[in-house]
């Protein structure tokens, strides 16, 4: 393997030296406050805010500082302050001011109602400031907390970035300026983004008109670099939408003109009453919690009402969760290039760069359908131990029903499945038929008993045991009014009876129906152009595949485990060379996830459980030595065992989507008893062949998946480790903490004619270890992007083209990214772990596309996703 020097990958990372970590104020309370913080009142009811979260938006509110309050019920062990309640701000605090401040908090609590405990106990203490680098823990050299540090580290940085506007492009008036928020991002406040659209309403068949506003948010996320020897701050920008109506809306954005220099976060609450029309609209939009009336009563003057219309910009703007809206997702690639040169100019500091590494990731040279293909079908039912496969295709309109199984007959090359009658079943290959059914009254929304139509239909029933049966159902959102009047979602009560009869199944909407299949695309428009300058006949447009249809079919028969030879072609690439696999294996994806179930009123609050999935797919070996013409079994870990995939995946969908015990509180022994089930299901595979753990990082449970704990022997598979095996572990990530991709300089690609257009990056594997350890990032643009949708690489918004502007509404893309570091290698060397978690997301396991994680841990990651009670968490029901 080797290391090009002339081409490197330039990110939105940027060490951090003591110049740039600056110096806060820290006011550590006394021993006795956790006691008297624990006899508060808890709160209460759906929209009651956490005492935490409560007084920090009252004091940040108050003093328009970024201030951080510790949990006194979780101090942190280690720093100067170890064991204590902190403040935490980034300039000096009146201790009159904080006093007055806890004491209206507090005679507000409900049930608590003019008590006075809390602020009698705050001392007077000398609060600083004190240089941050001091406060900074050091193990062996290993940068280790305090854990809040590196919370508040982002602080000089985002203040240094707010003093200096942003230059975008000389054609503007000027450059971009930010505020800070209370949060610590910075926003684009004053230089709003706006646009117009227009649209007919389904619903009432009226045509609507909408402005939507939106600014830039850059969030500056800093931790230790993976080996933990320096700080790196992760500098990530998207768009802030401002919400146009107040449904679903839980916050809001706030600039007080008493501190207009920092933004304010705080929760609201919206009542509503039926209007003239007869649907709802909002009555009155109040804060949570008791904010206003603290900040009233400190002598800072009243908060700004929050509007119940939403048509003007004020100084209250909601945020925007879902639905529709004017200005779509994503800054783009310019932008982010522009932020990178921005912010080194500002930090006087160059950020992180990743060198070009041989590593190759290619994909397999024959062109995969986006499932598995008629000739391939066999060998993988066999592969999945499945005797038989029926998919049932459900539909109540006839335009759904004629898309699907258009798109499928073309695929399949089987002119007889779009004109397929229902009840009617066709074989598209040895061992797998599909029948049509026009079922409405199973698949509409409502309160029928969906159960006795699934049970009198014979087409749900298996033959044998090995047999398997799917579902391909058309499904529409809820309107608004089907919300408010609590009517039964279909696709929600069928995928638990589905997953009760062990029936995977998967959802279509008519609302992803691409359209006239003939449209041109960016690559159609860019080929008529040449050929008109060239005095050429345009070119004929191709016919447009549905990809949501092709996708929906490819992740129903990948959920099955009925997956082809794909994923060995790419991982043993001939482009893959002396970094592939030489000795079978078992790859393992470990996915863990944090579920908030979502507060019912007049029910007690359930606590917050880990979900826990795994995947493994066994890499076998050919008699050369090579792979690419397998077929990789696929289980998954159940409360019976290692089953097929889709066997487990039904147990698990009619379970808990947690099980008793698996948490993160350590003084209930939930990260142990995590780490136990974890180990069990490892011990259950084979010692037969290694094992390669792939997972991202849950350094509650695991610290050894830390970057500022790398080498520590706390990671998934310890006890087997320490027994022997063979096992390795991989982190992967592509979240806030994983470095982003701004542009790429050198290397062999075409340039754009635009010296300002960011290069994307090439397809192999980057390395740096800037933080002592190993860090391999595999780059990429895309689908969208390399489709021909280049608008965000071009531009940014503030800067398209009169004709253009529409692309408002269009999400604008930037590079992918992923980053892998090794914290256990076992018997492989770095490369090869890297480059098979590359290979394999690069190619999907039914797909023609990518996904963000290695095949097996996407798989552990789908299955808790599709769990029935998914929804029913915080946030994510609305």
């Amino acid at each position: 393997m080797n290391v090009d020097s002339g081409q490197s990958l330039f990110t939105l990372s940027f060490p951090m030296d003591e110049r740039l970590l600056g110096e806060v104020h820290v006011y550590p309370l006394p021993e006795q406050f956790p006691s008297a913080w624990n006899r508060l009142p808890k709160p209460q009811g759906k929209d009651a805010m956490q005492p935490i979260a409560s007084l920090q938006t009252a004091a940040r509110a108050v003093t328009g500082e970024r201030l951080v309050f510790t949990d006194p019920n979780r101090p942190s062990f280690t720093g100067p302050w170890a064991r204590r309640t902190l403040l935490i701000t980034p300039g000096p605090l009146d201790p009159l001011v904080l006093g007055n401040l806890v004491r209206e908090w507090e005679a507000r609590i409900p049930g608590h109602e003019r008590r006075d405990t809390l602020a009698p106990m705050l001392e007077p203490q000398d609060g600083g400031p004190y240089a941050l680098s001091e406060v900074l823990q050091r193990d062996q050299g290993r940068i280790i907390g305090p854990y809040w540090a590196f919370r508040v580290a982002g602080w000089k940085l985002a203040n240094l970035l707010a003093a200096q506007p942003m230059h975008i492009d000389d054609q503007l008036p000027g450059p971009l300026p930010f505020l800070l928020d209370s949060e610590g991002d910075l926003l684009a406040w004053e230089s709003p983004l706006t646009h117009e659209k227009t649209w007919v309403d389904e619903e009432s068949g009226k045509r609507k008109r909408i402005v939507g506003y939106a600014m830039e948010r850059i969030h500056i996320e800093v931790e230790p670099a993976p080996g933990g020897r320096v700080l790196v701050a992760h500098l990530s920008a998207r768009i802030s939408r401002v919400a146009n109506h107040w449904k679903g809306i839980r916050n809001v954005l706030v600039r007080h003109s008493v501190n207009p220099g920092v933004v304010l976060k705080a929760a609201i609450r919206t009542r509503w009453e039926k209007g003239p029309d007869g649907f709802m609209q909002a009555k009155a939009v109040e804060y949570v919690g008791a904010t206003a009336q603290i900040v009233e009563a400190c002598g800072v003057g009243r908060l700004p009402e929050p509007p119940t219309d939403l048509d003007v910009l004020s100084d209250v703007r909601g945020v925007h969760r879902t639905g529709r809206h004017p200005i779509d997702k994503g800054v783009g690639a310019m932008f982010l290039a522009k932020l990178e040169d921005h912010a080194t100019r500002v930090f006087e500091q160059p950020p992180v760069t990743y060198d070009a590494t041989s590593i190759r990731i290619s994909k397999p040279t024959t062109d995969f359908l986006p499932y598995v293909p008629a000739d391939k079908i066999a060998p993988a039912l066999e592969n999945a131990d499945i005797g038989a496969l029926r998919t049932v295709v459900l539909y109540e309109s006839p335009e759904w029903k004629k898309r699907v199984l258009g798109q499928l007959a073309r695929d399949y090359a089987l002119p007889a499945l779009a004109e397929l009658e229902d009840e009617v079943p066709l074989q598209v290959a040895p061992g797998f038929e599909l029948v049509a059914m026009h079922l409405p009254e199973l698949i509409c929304h409502g309160d029928q008993d969906r159960g006795l139509i699934l049970n009198s239909l014979p087409w749900f029933k298996r033959s044998t045991e090995r047999d398997l049966v799917t579902a391909l159902c058309e499904t529409r959102y809820l309107t608004d009014q089907e919300k408010e009047n609590k009517v039964t979602d279909a696709k929600h009560a069928l995928k638990v009876l589905f997953a009760e009869r062990g029936i995977p199944s998967q959802f279509i909407t008519m609302d992803s129906d691409p359209g006239d299949p003939y449209r041109l695309n960016m690559r159609d428009r860019v080929e008529r152009s040449k050929a008109r300058k060239a005095g050429l006949p345009e070119p004929a447009v191709d016919y447009k595949d549905d990809n949501a249809v092709q996708i929906a079919l490819g992740s129903l028969q990948s959920d099955s485990g009925i997956i082809d030879n794909r994923l060995a072609a790419a991982a043993f690439h001939r482009n893959a060379k002396d970094t592939a696999l030489d000795r079978e294996a078992v790859a393992v994806g470990l996915w863990t996830r944090l579920h908030r179930f979502e507060q019912v009123n007049g029910r007690p609050k359930r606590a917050a459980v880990l979900a826990v999935t795994l995947v493994a797919m066994r890499i076998p070996l050919g008699e050369d030595k090579v792979g690419e013409d397998k077929y990789w079994p696929t289980l998954m870990y159940s409360d019976q065992g290692w089953l097929r995939l889709a066997r487990a995946r039904a147990l698990h969908h009619t379970g808990p989507i947690g099980k008793k015990g698996h948490h993160l509180r350590k003084e209930q022994q939930g990260p142990a008893a995590v780490c136990d089930y974890v180990d069990r299901a490892l011990a259950a595979l084979t010692q037969r062949y290694p094992i390669i753990v792939f997972t991202e990082q849950r350094k509650g449970i695991w610290p050894g998946l830390s970057n500022e704990r790398l080498g520590d022997p706390r990671i998934p598979g310890q006890r087997l480790i320490a027994q022997g095996w063979d096992l390795s572990v991989v982190r992967v990530g592509n979240g806030q903490g994983t470095p982003q991709p701004s542009r790429r300089t050198g290397g062999a690609g075409k340039l754009p004619k635009n010296p300002e257009q960011p290069v994307m990056p090439e397809k192999i594997l980057y390395l740096s270890s800037h933080g002592g350890a190993n860090s391999w990032l595999f780059a990429g643009q895309s689908r969208q992007h390399a489709g021909g949708q280049r608008t965000g690489t071009q531009h940014t918004r503030r800067t398209l083209p009169t004709g253009q502007l529409a692309q408002m509404s269009a999400p604008f893309h930037g590079m992918t990214r992923s980053e892998y570091v090794v914290a256990h290698p076992g018997s492989w060397r770095e490369e090869q772990l890297a480059g098979l978690a590359a290979r394999i997301s690069e190619q999907a396991a039914m797909w023609d596309g990518r996904t963000n994680l290695p095949a097996p841990l996407h798989l552990a990651k789908s299955a808790d996703e599709k769990h029935p009670a998914f929804m029913d968490q915080e946030g994510l029901n609305d």
